[in-house]
């Protein structure tokens, strides 16, 4: 009988861990996408679109992730010219610029195409 409420422990722990991480996962990418979002607010930029990765710094030979997102931006400024912002977001706020430059008209084709 014991055995049976171990396996049945186990079998209901591991989906829901699972699934409250990937909300965790979820809510923290939001989190960090609104404070680069508020960041450009502020500067006068009018958001198109983003997209977001995380940030990974070189550890010997190996590519580490860090706390850190990397958050890109499709801005409007204030004569109407589009802005490619890079800014480094974490869960606590942005923290630094890392990029703010006229957005090139070839760089479209790298973004993720909408659905008709």
């Amino acid at each position: 009988m014991r055995a049976l409420w171990i396996i049945l422990i186990v079998a209901v722990y591991i989906p829901v861990s699972l699934y409250l991480f990937w909300v965790v996962h979820c809510t923290l990418d939001r989190i960090i996408v609104r404070h680069a979002q508020r960041f450009c607010r502020r500067r006068g930029l009018e958001i198109s679109r983003f997209r977001w990765q995380p940030q990974f710094e070189p550890s010997g030979d190996k590519r580490v992730k860090t706390e850190s997102t990397l958050v890109q931006l499709d801005c409007l400024d204030s004569q109407k010219q589009r802005r490619l912002v890079l800014i480094l977001a974490w869960p606590l706020g942005v923290r630094k610029l890392v990029s703010d430059e006229i957005y090139p008209d070839s760089y479209d084709s790298q973004w993720p195409q909408k659905s008709a």
